[in-house]
């Protein structure tokens, strides 16, 4: 055997037995996992829908990058508004992962020496890694679980409802460690600092600084070798059987302690859609039901995700539904959801095979749910971006308005009102005076039918069109596109809406005729390149008319103007921006967060000299929807309005002007300045018309 200073293996418990206990124990745990981890997989395979994998290549890409930064880098939890719950999450992760890591390397120096008279190569530096272990493993979860109860008894942030659950696991936790320092502590008050031990060595012990310190304390009040032998024995045996009553809780309650499993899972099961895209229903033809009713109509990664959440209370505190006071949270509709499928699945499963299930007890969209909720939703993805673990909340929540919309007929009536006028007059704007070409008279803009070889399609947009702000925005885009030499041309009246309003409130089948109309108009067009100013129309035939087999280079108009004023072709001068002051932007929600562009807009801005630019307090990746998202443009709200908050944080920022990007944004700050009274002094206008007064 070779000879290595530091922990002596099994010291005080005896070997074999306890030995072999420790290896008993280890596959008994693992087996109890793995029963559980079964039982819910099973659960979840309750589910009927089929799961949008995509490439496993792929998947296993995007999983490892997220691991990268969301596991390692902890970038999923470390934010700049979650900046103390980050830090805390890393401190406990990463404290009790280096301490499993040392067991570990201890399991391996031993059974690799005792068995295969073999050297592991760690067992060279078993005492600088003493320190590592000591250290970073235990000093760091020591630190991470004091914040946690800190923040959890202390702080007490509103969004956590869970404090018995995690008293439990805190618990643990606290035991486990506490419990492996005073093992520590043992054992060095009992042979490294003891001059009659032939383990003795001072200069050993203070590279356990956390031990040594707990040693020194016992010694110093006057604790006998015996009785720290028998103390370390009965500790060691203490820490063991705290470790399996925690895999046991664990196991049996399916806990926060488990979504150290199931999290990685759901990020290697996630969505590779686009985030802006919502899953197609498929051929209809072939659907015997439409959207979700039971959890028999959900896809089983879904339902996966369901026990991926934490209840961390991240995207409820991201949710501008429940800040103004809607009944949707974003985390008890997965609660919800979770609780739906534990209640179910069981009767799903004892169901023999070819009978048919019964009837639930309670309605998974009405009773677990319910209508308000699913109709509360901006489909922001506000509650995406904060989540950590990946879940797709708006994916559940459109399911759902698909059964209400298309098997119960009960979507609310400005919203119902809004899909009849696009199935009868190809747009939501009812009662408008104005036509699809309305906008173009005394501006010579050619059409398709009259130019089909033109470089460029210009989307208007039924708000472009239809809408007298949307009409002032689509002017300007033109006559910006104009003085830039675009050859470029609209389709007029052979433009029908996108069907992006009847996709979120749950109309799935007349999305697809309207997406089919205009992907039948773009291929008699042969049409590649595709300009707009909504951002709406922009995400819907960039990332969902693929799934309808229209593929096209599909840019939003910042994006696309941002290159003409880097390229030259465009030159702003300070003199043409008129009355516009100081001026801030927003980042519209299907712009920004949905598809990642931050940058356009503001570069837009930096180019046009003389603007006196200022960030609103929550922007890009935090900015707060305008209220008109997930077809709540057409639906009446009640309580505090969407809107006026977030025209609230445009006043507070003390600029004059509020610079948007999109037609409905622009219509809710309308609303939203004038029910707050400042339209003498504050303005929203979009960005591009801005440009095309600083280029005249």
């Amino acid at each position: 055997m070779y000879d290595f200073a530091g922990r002596t293996d099994f010291w005080n418990i005896g070997y074999p037995f306890a030995g072999a206990l420790v290896y008993l124990v280890a596959p008994i745990a693992l087996a109890s996992i793995a029963y559980a981890l079964r039982r819910r997989w099973r659960f979840w395979h309750t589910a009927g829908a089929d799961a949008d994998l995509g490439p496993t290549g792929d998947r296993w890409k995007a999983f490892l990058a997220l691991v990268a930064v969301g596991l390692i880098a902890h970038r999923q939890f470390v934010r700049k508004r979650d900046l103390y719950p980050g830090i805390m999450h890393f401190a406990i992760f990463w404290g009790f992962s280096i301490l499993l890591i040392a067991t570990t390397i201890a399991a391996l120096e031993f059974n690799a020496e005792k068995y295969l008279n073999w050297v592991w190569p760690t067992a060279h530096a078993r005492i600088p890694l003493g320190f590592t272990w000591d250290v970073l493993g235990g000093g760091l979860a020591a630190v991470g679980l004091l914040m946690a109860v800190w923040r959890r008894y202390v702080i007490r942030p509103g969004r956590l409802n869970t404090a018995l659950d995690d008293a439990v696991v805190l618990g643990f936790l606290f035991a486990l460690l506490i419990s492996g320092f005073l093992i520590e502590g043992f054992r060095i008050a009992a042979t490294e600092l003891n001059p009659a031990s032939s383990f003795y060595d001072p200069s050993v012990a203070r590279w356990s600084p956390i031990g040594w310190i707990v040693a020194k304390t016992l010694l110093g009040i006057g604790i006998g070798t015996g009785a720290l032998e028998t103390l370390h024995a009965t500790t060691w045996w203490l820490h063991a059987g705290v470790f399996v009553s925690a895999i046991v809780y664990a196991s049996a309650r399916f806990s926060r302690l488990t979504h150290m499993i199931v999290s990685p899972m759901n990020w290697y099961y996630r969505t590779l859609r686009p985030r802006g895209a919502l899953k197609s229903m498929g051929d209809f033809e072939t659907l015997e039901t439409f959207g979700a009713k039971d959890i028999i109509d959900l896809p089983w990664t879904q339902m996966l995700s369901f026990d991926a959440c934490t209840n961390c209370g991240r995207c409820q505190d991201a949710c501008p539904a429940w800040a103004s006071g809607k009944p949707l949270s974003p985390r008890a509709l997965i609660q919800g959801m979770r609780g739906y499928m534990e209640e179910r699945a069981p009767v799903l499963l004892g169901t023999p095979a070819g009978e048919t299930p019964p009837e639930p007890a309670t309605s998974m969209v009405h009773d677990a749910i319910g209508d308000d909720v699913l109709w509360s939703c901006l489909t922001c993805a506000a509650c995406l971006d904060a989540c950590p673990v990946e879940i797709n909340h708006i994916d559940s929540i459109v399911d759902m308005r698909r059964y209400l919309t298309l098997e119960e007929a009960s979507t609310p009536e400005t919203a119902m009102s809004a899909m009849q006028s696009i199935e009868q007059r190809g747009h939501p704007w009812r009662g408008t005076t104005l036509t699809r070409t309305s906008w173009m008279d005394g501006l010579e803009i050619p059409t398709l039918a009259e130019k089909p070889d033109s470089e460029v399609l210009f989307w208007v947009g039924c708000s472009g069109a239809l809408v007298q702000r949307g009409v002032d925005t689509t002017r300007s885009m033109a006559s910006v596109l104009k003085k830039a030499g675009i050859d470029f041309a609209v389709l007029g009246d052979e433009e029908t809406c996108t069907g992006d309003p009847a996709r979120r409130l749950g109309n799935e089948y007349l999305f697809q005729v309207q997406a089919e109309t205009n992907i039948a108009t773009f291929t008699q067009y042969d049409v590649k390149k595709i300009i707009t100013t909504c951002p709406h129309c922009f995400n819907t035939m960039k990332n969902e008319y693929p799934q309808l087999s229209g593929n096209y280079e599909v840019i939003h108009y910042t994006a696309f103007v941002g290159e003409l004023l880097k390229e030259g072709k465009l030159k702003p001068t300070e003199a043409g921006i008129g009355k516009i002051g100081t001026v801030t932007y927003h980042d519209s929600c299907y712009l920004g967060r949905h598809n990642g562009e931050f940058g356009a807009p503001r570069e837009v801005i930096s180019a046009i000299p003389g603007l006196d630019f200022v960030e609103m307090d929550r922007n890009q990746e935090k900015a707060f929807c305008c209220g008109a998202g997930g077809g709540r443009m057409w639906m009446e709200e009640e309580g505090e309005r969407v809107n006026h908050m977030r025209t609230d944080q445009f006043l507070e920022t003390g600029a004059d002007t509020l610079a948007v990007s999109c037609p409905f944004c622009i219509q809710m700050f309308d609303e939203g300045i004038t029910a707050k009274g400042v339209e003498d002094g504050k303005q929203a206008v979009d960005l591009i018309t801005i440009l095309d007064q600083a280029t005249e």
